[in-house]
């Protein structure tokens, strides 16, 4: 019997988008419910999610929340092709440089999209914008050396892409 997936989510949100990309890639069928993000959310919802943030996922009635936390269940419960079956000395290899690399964007690269979007002068905006670009090529652009066409050298999408595309849009303020 095939799993009922609800997922609640609103698609503006780029952490969302990782539930979205991993359901897509896995070919699962689920519902959706949008959460409006712009109001208070609703004492339903917070019933589902005390934080009141997207994406969360029923699964069979158990909820899940966080993206990162979403996606892995749902990569985990259904093997493919985004990252090896845990097992193996070179899956479990595989699955940690993918875990660095979202580690390292994060960590080292990703708060200063936010401190770019709240500057208040052209001059730190821009000192931003060269320490992303320098944080970039020194600490993610090596972690990617391989990446061809997709993260580890992989023909098809994997957890990296999973994790790490749903917040490209963003960059594209740099």
């Amino acid at each position: 019997m095939a799993a009922t997936i609800k997922l609640y989510t609103n698609h503006a949100c780029p952490w969302a988008h990782r539930a979205h990309i991993a359901l897509a890639e896995l070919g699962l069928p689920f519902e959706e419910e949008i959460i409006d993000l712009s109001v208070p959310r609703t004492a339903e919802y917070l019933a589902i999610n005390p934080r009141g943030l997207v994406p969360s996922l029923s699964y069979n009635g158990e909820i899940i929340t966080e993206s990162a936390v979403v996606s892995q269940f749902l990569i985990d419960a259904y093997p493919s092709h985004l990252v090896p079956t845990a097992g193996s000395p070179d899956a479990a290899l595989q699955r940690a440089r993918i875990n660095f690399f979202v580690d390292t964007y994060f960590t080292k690269v990703n708060s200063l999209s936010t401190k770019f979007v709240l500057a208040k002068t052209d001059a730190e905006a821009e000192e931003v914008a060269a320490e992303f670009v320098k944080q970039l090529t020194k600490e993610v652009e090596p972690l990617l050396a391989d990446a061809a066409p997709y993260f580890g050298g992989s023909k098809t999408l994997t957890l990296a892409e999973v994790f790490k595309c749903s917040c490209m849009k963003g960059c594209s303020i740099f």
